[in-house]
């Protein structure tokens, strides 16, 4: 597992915007793409790629049980598997948090969340703040095939790190500060 380590806001806003937005427009939100780098850049949360260990390509039926991204999600599932998790265990587009992740994993008092293709960026955060771990498995070719044309799939870690608690403290209180300034048509009554 590598860790990725920007230097500069720009790089951080690049990673965030190719691992999460993936050119997704539906997703472009510079703000929430900032707000991210800048919790990597100041070690709240550190960024992983793992690489893909030998993997089998997953079966046709188990694919077509799922709307969209089916074989991301069974890829996510085979993971989540191999890391020790079982069937009763992972949970496909489950409700949380007010989202609804690609595929979700609980056991014991370990919980990871794991989002398929393009995501929305404020999710990594909100997820963050409760879960352990979020995964997010990019658009490509799966790692079981080899043609050279095209991009590989690739699978990124997304973890709290040294600073998480000061740093998710200084936003929560600026959201905060935020929402006090925000004027009712009642205040002048």
């Amino acid at each position: 597992m590598e860790e990725i380590y920007p230097q500069t806001i720009e790089e951080a806003t690049r990673l965030v915007y190719n691992t999460l937005n993936q050119g997704d427009s539906r997703y472009n939100n510079p703000e929430a793409e900032r707000t991210l780098a800048l919790f990597i850049l100041k070690k709240a949360i550190s960024v992983k790629e793992n690489p893909f260990p030998k993997l089998s390509e997953p079966k046709q039926e188990e694919i077509s049980k799922h709307f969209v991204q089916g074989w991301e999600k069974q890829i996510a599932k085979t993971l989540l598997k191999i890391r020790g998790f079982d069937d009763l265990q992972i949970f496909f587009e489950k409700r949380f948090l007010g989202s609804v992740p690609d595929v979700m994993a609980e056991k014991e008092n370990l919980v990871v969340i794991v989002e398929c293709c393009s995501c929305r960026v404020d999710k990594i955060i909100e997820y963050l703040s409760k879960v352990d771990e979020v995964w997010v498995l990019t658009r490509g070719e799966k790692p079981w095939e080899e043609r050279l044309l095209f991009e590989k799939m690739q699978w990124f870690i997304f973890q709290k790190s040294v600073n998480w608690n000061k740093i998710y403290n200084n936003l929560q209180k600026e959201r905060m500060e935020d929402i006090k300034k925000i004027k009712s048509p009642f205040d002048n009554l």
